[in-house]
């Protein structure tokens, strides 16, 4: 995904996420590479299932994003 498919706020919103992830990740101790902050965020958007559109699909950007190749 480029950067230029979504809006500013979108995209710093979608990079907050992502960050918040490895955060929560490093400070657990975790690994924060790029598959477990993926599967930290599929997890986070199953669980989720009730939030807001906007919401979800912030989660599922972050996740192609994030995704390795």
């Amino acid at each position: 995904m480029k950067r230029d498919v979504l809006s500013e706020e979108y995209y710093d919103e979608v990079c907050r996420v992502i960050g918040d992830a490895a955060i929560v990740l490093s400070e657990s101790g975790h690994n924060t590479s790029r598959d477990i902050l993926a599967k930290l965020l599929v997890r986070t958007r199953h669980e989720r299932t009730d939030a807001d559109r906007d919401e979800q699909k912030v989660l599922e950007h972050a996740i192609r994003l994030i995704k390795p190749d």
